[in-house]
């Protein structure tokens, strides 16, 4: 029998940090500083201290974020990841976006658990809905640079992310699939910050088919239902298909036991 993840992470077991507050160098259409607000608001200078109390209260990691800088990247220095993980017992998930090889070397050093680096396989996409002027070869860079230097690198490729269309993301696959991925994180756009969100209708069947072609394409990588996506009851039944769930509502709980083993975690789905 396998085992499924059911991830409840909270503020109190796995809390989501924000280094920048609700500052962001890039106005997303699907983001616009929302996720940021929600976080808990650390500047660099506090960033050990708040650590250390974090550990105190027994939490178990948290994921290190925030807006991005000019170039892309989450400003976080790291090396003060490494001053934590070496005198903590804290997990440490960093999302990080664009990364040189050096951030590479520097984010290995740190002996941080994972990376999870947003993929989005359209320039297109890149451009219109992020409003970056990067392209798809800076992701691919960016996990190209993690894997060589033997990071544990989680991509999450949001379904959808072009106006609810299924876009890039089947590029997407096609490029990680050229690297020794160990977990990947599927999401599903949220539209509610479209100002024309009733005009964005999910394609249910595509959605679903895409999922199945990534459990297709990495069968032996662990799959995860990351916590950004909508509650669609009609996409419940594809639960199976993952290694790990986020916040699984009751419907897909009833899809998957009394075909799998359960175990409750309550960390991000990148380090279950």
């Amino acid at each position: 029998m396998e085992t499924k993840n059911l991830c409840y992470p909270s503020k109190k077991s796995f809390p989501s940090i924000s280094i920048t507050g609700e500052e962001c160098h890039f106005t997303c259409t699907h983001c616009n500083h929302k996720y940021l607000r929600y976080m808990i608001h650390v500047t660099q200078e506090n960033l050990y201290q708040k650590a250390i109390e974090l550990h105190n209260k027994g939490v178990k990691g948290f994921l290190i974020s925030g807006g991005l800088d000019e170039n892309g990247k989450v400003p976080v220095d790291y090396s003060i990841l490494e001053k934590i993980k070496r005198e903590t017992s804290l997990i440490i998930n960093l999302h990080s976006g664009f990364l040189t090889k050096e951030d590479a070397k520097n984010i290995k050093k740190s002996g941080i658990d994972a990376v999870s680096v947003d993929f989005v396989g359209s320039n297109d996409t890149i451009k219109n809905i992020l409003k970056m002027p990067f392209k798809v070869s800076d992701y691919e860079n960016t996990v190209r640079y993690l894997v060589e230097e033997g990071v544990n690198v989680v991509p999450h490729i949001c379904v959808g992310l072009d106006r609810g269309k299924v876009i890039g993301e089947y590029n997407a696959v096609e490029i990680l699939k050229k690297y020794p991925i160990n977990s990947l994180t599927l999401l599903v756009l949220i539209k509610n910050e479209f100002k024309d969100k009733d005009n964005i209708i999910y394609d249910i069947e595509s959605i679903k088919e895409f999922f199945l072609h990534v459990r297709k394409s990495f069968p032996d990588t662990i799959l995860s239902l990351g916590c950004m996506r909508p509650r669609i009851r009609e996409l419940d039944e594809i639960a199976p298909i993952f290694d790990n769930i986020v916040n699984p509502s009751k419907n897909m709980i009833k899809f998957i036991r009394n075909k799998e083993s359960i175990v409750i975690t309550k960390v991000c789905c990148s380090v279950c």
